[in-house]
């Protein structure tokens, strides 16, 4: 069935959904049908992270990427990653709609010598089906209204010390959180 067909399809059990459970089921139908129709990616899920991480990999040209941050939305992944072939240069690259888009270059010239090296690290030390648990749990975490995961950043807390962190940044109707955790998940604080 062609995606065209399955927007139709899916439009038509939202009308029917509507018409036979009333308005309450509007919001959660609509979300149903984004999602099933493809217009709208989902970052935040491990299978996606997964191919994104596997996707920029390709392009970086290593599959053990050294990775400077990563950057997370639930449409695109960023990666700050070194360049295997000139290892004092670092490019930004990012996953969007199922393709790595054109690498821009990152400017690392105003670094102290040797900070590149003390913030990299191995993008096998990333595991998406721990980060996926992690946004799940965020929101309620948070304890703020109205709660939803904007973006997820994973680097090194330099210069306070060398531990990774992963920062989990969650907006609500009245106020904004950050969740804290280290890479296997574990909640640090909540900020």
């Amino acid at each position: 069935m062609s995606r065209r067909s399955n927007v139709a399809v899916l439009t038509l059990s939202l009308a029917v959904t509507i018409g036979l459970t009333g308005c309450s089921a509007v919001t959660a139908a609509t979300k149903s049908v984004t999602s099933a129709a493809g217009s709208k990616s989902d970052m935040f899920t491990a299978p996606a992270m997964t191919q994104a991480l596997q996707a920029i990999a390709g392009k970086v040209g290593a599959s053990l990427m050294k990775v400077l941050e990563i950057d997370l939305t639930n449409v695109s992944m960023d990666i700050q990653a070194v360049d295997p072939a000139k290892p004092a240069e670092v490019n930004d690259f990012t996953f969007r709609d199922g393709s790595v888009q054109t690498p821009r270059p990152v400017d690392i010239s105003g670094s102290d010598p040797g900070a590149l090296e003390q913030n990299i690290f191995d993008s096998t030390t990333i595991k998406p089906d721990v980060l996926a648990k992690l946004i799940v749990d965020a929101a309620p975490a948070s304890k703020i209204e109205g709660a939803q995961v904007k973006t997820l950043v994973i680097k090194r807390n330099t210069p306070f010390s060398t531990d990774m962190q992963i920062l989990v940044n969650v907006d609500g109707t009245r106020a904004t959180k950050q969740v804290r955790a280290k890479l296997d998940g574990t909640v640090t604080e909540i900020v």
